[in-house]
């Protein structure tokens, strides 16, 4: 394997290896169904980059049997479900997304403050500015970095501190169980269809690599519950919660077993169910159910247990 890895480092550029790992992600995770029909224009817009490394991508995966190609009408996604994974598992390791998840542990575990220098991180971390810099371009796309000013960038508020997230989740089971319980409550039956098919999705398609498709998909069911409420206060609260959320919840995404993530899906689909229903009592008790258990994976990762 490691010769193997060694190899295919050799055989194409990073940027290329990036659009490559994109690409078999987004299959993984069900953006891509078998039969997608993949053009460069599009993965370059999605990925804001040239055509040139795209292109290289595309003839990879094309040499690795895991697309089609047909003159002049460019490639289509032809791999099984097993032969994308195993491609996958092949790739070497993501530089980016390995820097992403460091940053995020050491700013949540006091290492980084809050204010950070960019020739300084490039230093400690001892990796090339170009890197960094498309990292911490990301880390602004993703909310969790606001915006830079002469190489100076400022991470956004978060939930600092063990006590911060177990007060949090205390929080959130008063406001989101008495959300569901509101006089007004209502919900929008076209965004609950969404928010299900959504949950399910995760369930069918979601791997390991679909750490943010897990963030934004629950964000979205919590708040939809929230501005169901009727209550603009609720909806207010809920989502900032989720800001404040961001951060420690990626940071922890990679290392929780993925049957604890569709566990979460299950109990989702379960509360959205007795909504459906108009069940609004039965919600208000899985909801607590499905907060505690969260709650509880807060006190295994403190323990060192998170991903067993």
């Amino acid at each position: 394997m490691a010769e193997q890895l060694e190899q295919f480092e050799k055989a194409i550029p990073p940027l290329t290896q990036r659009v490559s790992r994109y690409i078999l992600d987004q299959a993984l995770a069900g953006g891509y169904e078998n039969g997608r029909h993949m053009t460069e224009s599009d993965l370059a817009g999605r990925l804001g980059i040239s055509r040139t490394p795209v292109r290289a991508a595309l003839r990879f995966l094309h040499e690795r049997a895991l697309l089609a190609h047909v003159p002049n009408r460019g490639y289509t996604l032809v791999a099984d479900r097993e032969a994308l994974g195993r491609a996958r598992r092949e790739m070497p390791e993501d530089e980016e997304k390995t820097l992403y998840y460091r940053l995020l542990r050491d700013r949540l575990a006091g290492k980084l403050p809050t204010r950070v220098n960019e020739l300084e991180l490039a230093q400690t971390y001892a990796v090339p500015r170009p890197l960094l810099r498309t990292v911490l371009t990301t880390l602004l796309q993703d909310g969790v970095l606001r915006g830079r000013h002469y190489q100076r960038w400022e991470f956004t508020e978060t939930l600092d501190s063990v006590e911060s997230e177990r007060e949090s989740y205390r929080f959130r089971l008063t406001v989101e169980c008495a959300g569901l319980r509101e006089p007004g409550f209502q919900v929008d039956l076209q965004r609950l269809l969404a928010c299900r098919e959504r949950q399910q999705g995760l369930l069918v398609h979601a791997s390991r690599y679909s750490w943010m498709d897990f963030f934004e998909a629950n964000a979205q069911f919590h708040e939809l519950l929230a501005s169901a409420s009727g209550n603009r206060f609720f909806l207010d609260a809920v989502q900032q919660q989720n800001r404040l959320r961001r951060m420690s919840d990626l940071s922890d995404y990679p290392l929780v077993n993925i049957d604890l993530l569709h566990k979460s899906c299950h109990e989702h689909l379960e509360i959205l169910d007795a909504v459906e229903r108009n069940d609004l009592a039965t919600a208000a008790e899985h909801m607590r159910l499905h907060l505690s258990r969260a709650s509880d994976l807060l006190e295994r990762r403190v323990q060192g247990v998170l991903g067993d």
